[in-house]
Parts: structure tokens; sequence; C-alpha cells
């Protein structure tokens, strides 16, 4: 697309608010985008922004992408993020964030969803045809009156926005920061715009062979890692919980929770029944953190036993279900997974997929690898997802990995790494359980990486491994830890 046909787009003007105590101080802006790149000067959306402002002198843009995964709120993300950076940072750049479009404050879209559709990625299937029946209707409710706007949601589409944002701020460059999802935004937007990026982190890594249904299908082996891991972890803590003294009696006990709630008994948590995906979903969401942990020892003994929780597990369940899942990102988050890539449209492959799974790995794999909504979203994608690595892009990268993260596997992060090739340098953080490790689980040696990164470019030897000074477990041989020299 001709630069001149964005021109308006780039030299908008745009009005900032006062500091804002929900970014994190930020001050927020709304700016406007094309609907459809194709077409600019025609229909246009707004995009929510915030920036905060180098607290010295600024040496350039820090761009975060939106969210940890495509359910999260970028701006969200852009206000935990200023209380928790390292001060040379927010000394150093102008920080920006911003939610991506159709969620958040970025023109949403809204569907009637129930509670539970709201759950759709993790719904546990009754039956298979109930699960057709049941992701189906998420799908219809979704497009149903929103493809006007929701045939526009894309990754490329976002990584557009991301560079209207970049010329609207008055950046000629970037840095980027993205996790999980963010980190295939920022992968994209090197290859769409890569002389417009300059040094990147990439955390909690996506494959870039994911997209998009290979992220659902890989989750059921590292989920089963990750639960196995903790069960080993709350063996060594018997005289805490009573859970088991052994890995395998605290698997026991869950999994008579799991075939309680599965065989339609009530069990609850605080008085409130939990389904089939909630009794799954809590752990998923706890399992993401190894600093979490206690939480979900003390959930199970208060599941099996009635004694009271503590303090600090009702404050994490508060925090996690304090507030409604938000819809707008839910919708979005099912767009942009169709609107990237085409999904199988065959039950029979999905039936023969989701009972292998369940065989496999009986904690998620009948949930992650059966019929998903985007099976029956009703147009197809409006252009091919990105190569990644195909020699066009630019950008440096840092690339971060814990080698015991659950939703983004080491594995994952090093297939990004070989695609990206000399442009990347891969950093593992060992012995860590933590999904988004920089700068939130702590690491010093991690977090000084990173600060020097950003800010002199120099990046850390090849294969590079941060130690874990408070590791919770002695490390087991595994391939990753030898091909890592753990």
């Amino acid at each position: 697309m001709a630069g001149s046909a964005l021109n308006a787009y780039h030299n908008q003007r745009i009005t900032w608010s006062a500091p804002d105590p929900g970014v994190g101080g930020a001050r927020r802006a709304t700016i406007r985008v094309p609907l459809d790149y194709r077409k600019p000067g025609g229909r246009d959306i707004e995009i929510g922004i915030a920036r905060h402002a180098a607290t010295g002198a600024s040496r350039g843009t820090l761009l975060i992408g939106p969210g940890d995964d495509l359910g999260n709120r970028g701006l969200r993300l852009l206000g935990d993020l200023l209380g928790t950076l390292p001060s040379a940072l927010v000394e150093a750049f102008d920080i920006v964030g911003f939610d991506h479009r159709f969620m958040g404050a970025s023109t949403p879209v809204f569907c009637d969803l129930t509670p539970e559709e709201r759950f759709w990625v993790f719904h546990y299937p009754e039956s298979f045809d109930s699960e057709i029946r049941y992701q189906a209707t998420v799908a219809a409710k979704c497009s149903a009156g929103t493809l006007d706007l929701l045939a526009h949601a894309s990754s490329r589409n976002i990584c557009r926005d991301m560079d209207v944002i970049r010329a609207v701020v008055g950046a000629r460059r970037v840095h980027y920061l993205g996790y999980s999802y963010g980190t295939y935004l920022g992968a994209v937007y090197g290859e769409m715009f890569g002389d417009h990026l300059g040094r990147a982190v990439l955390d909690a890594i996506c494959s870039p062979d994911w997209v998009w249904r290979g992220l659902f299908t890989d989750f059921p082996s590292g989920g089963e890692r990750a639960l196995a891991r903790w069960c080993r972890w709350a063996a060594t803590r018997d005289a805490d919980y009573a859970l088991g003294a052994t890995a395998a009696e605290v698997r026991a006990r869950y999994d008579h929770v799991l075939a309680a709630v599965d065989g339609g008994e009530q069990v609850t948590l605080m008085g409130f029944p939990l389904d089939r995906t909630l009794v799954r979903l809590i752990p998923v969401g706890i399992l993401n953190s190894e600093l979490a942990y206690p939480v979900l020892a003390d959930i199970l003994r208060h599941v099996t036993t009635g004694r009271q929780l503590d303090s600090g597990s009702l404050e994490f369940l508060g925090r996690m279900f304090g507030e409604p899942k938000e819809e707008s990102g839910t919708v979005a988050q099912l767009a942009i997974l169709a609107g990237d890539a085409s999904w199988p449209r065959s039950p029979a492959l999905y039936e023969r997929d989701m009972r292998a799974g369940a065989a496999e790995f009986p904690w998620t794999g009948a949930a992650l690898d059966g019929i998903k909504a985007p099976a029956f979203w009703p147009v197809a994608p409006a252009e091919p997802a990105t190569e990644l690595g195909a020699g066009s892009g630019g950008g440096r990268y840092l690339l971060v990995a814990a080698d015991e993260d659950m939703s983004t596997p080491w594995a994952a992060a090093r297939r990004m790494h070989e695609v990206l090739g000399e442009r990347s340098t891969f950093v593992t953080v060992a012995d860590t359980a933590h999904h988004r490790v920089f700068p939130f689980y702590g690491n010093a040696e991690l977090n000084e990486l990173v600060g020097t990164f950003f800010l002199t470019g120099e990046a850390p030897e090849p294969d590079h491994v941060c130690a874990n000074p408070r590791r919770l477990l002695e490390p087991v041989a595994t391939e990753r830890a030898a091909a890592v020299g753990g």
C-alpha cells in the first residue's frame, strides 16, 4: 500500500488525557485507523492507546504488545508493567500500550455471550455431539450482525494498527515488548514493517507453527507436564497440605475430584459448584506461575476436606473471578483465531483427535484437541498468514523462555528462534514455571540482561541460561535440560 494513502492517519492530531492511575499514570488517547487497510479513507475504527513519557531524557519509544493472550487488554498490561519495569527503562523510554481492535477501548464488539460461553477455549465436552452444538453456537453468536467489523480481525491488521500508532506518537522506529500472543505480533510486525522495528523482546513465546489450531493441540502435553510438576512440589509439602507423600498420591487425589465432577457429583469451592470446565480451568490459571503453587494446594485441600481457604488463596481467586471475563476480548479472540488462518471443517477429524487426546492427556486433551468455534466461522481469512523468517524482515530480537512454562513451552520458543535465525538471541530461564518472566517473576539476572538489551543493544552470548536462585524443585533430566546444559 502506498504510504500516501495512510498519511491522514499517520499525521492525525490526538489529545492526551490527564495521567490515569488506571493505566499506571499513563495518558490515554484515541486514534483512528482504517477498518479495511485495502480501503483507507473509508470506514474508520478507533484504537485506544496510552503513553507514559520517559521520566528522563527520552531515548525512544517502547511499544507494548496487546496483552498476555488474546483475551487480555493491552492497556491493563501497560499499567501492570509501569509498576514493575526496571526504573532505568521507565526513565529512558516513552512507553506506549494499546488495546487491539474490537476489544476494550478499541471499538469493542459484544455478542451477548453467557458466562459459560466466554470460556469456550477450555470448555470441557460432555460428548462430541453436544460440543459441536456448543462451539457452533458461540461462533454464530459472535458473528451474527458483526462481520462488517470482525471480518477485518487479524494479526496483520493489528500490526498495521501498530504502525499507525508508531507514526502518531512521532517515532521513526519503535522498540517492542510482547508476551504470549504479543510475541507472534512482534514477529509479524518485524516482517511487515522491519524498517520501523528496533530492538524487540519476546517473552512466553508462541510457536510460529501454531497459527492457530496448533496452539490448542500443543497444550495438553504441556498441561500434563505442568500438573505433574505441581504434584511433585505438593508431595514435598505433605506436612503442610496432607495431599500425599508422593506425586502419584497427589495426582490421585486431584483425579478423584475430576472423576466426581465428571460423574455428576456436586463438588463445591467456597459453596460454588464446580463443573467439568472450571475444575480444570482453575488449575490451568494457577499453574501458569509456580509462585501460585500454594494456592492450588490450598484449594485441593479445601475441596477434599472442607478446610477453610487461607487469605492468600481467597485473594488470588478474587483476582481470577472478581470481575467477569471481558466479553469483547472473547469475541475478538475468536475472530482473530479464525481470521489469521482457516481451520479444518471435518467433524470426523476433530472427533478422532478429541478421543485420542482424552486417552493420551486425560486432564485437558478432550477439551483442547476437540472441535472449537473457529471451525464454524462463516468467512475465510482475507489474506494468508505472514510467512515468518522469509529474509525480508527487520529488527533484533531477544527471545526469553522459562524452561517449564506451561502455556508457551520452551520448544515453541526454540522454534521461533529457528525461524527468526540470526536476528534473534535465545535466553532460557532455568528451573522456572512462569508465564511472562520479565520482569514479573523477579529474576534479577534476566531483568538486568533485558534492560541492557533495550538500553544499549548489547545481547548475551548465544543460548544464554539464567539460573533461578530460588528454584522450587530440583531439576529432572530432560532433552530440554540437556539442550541448554542444565
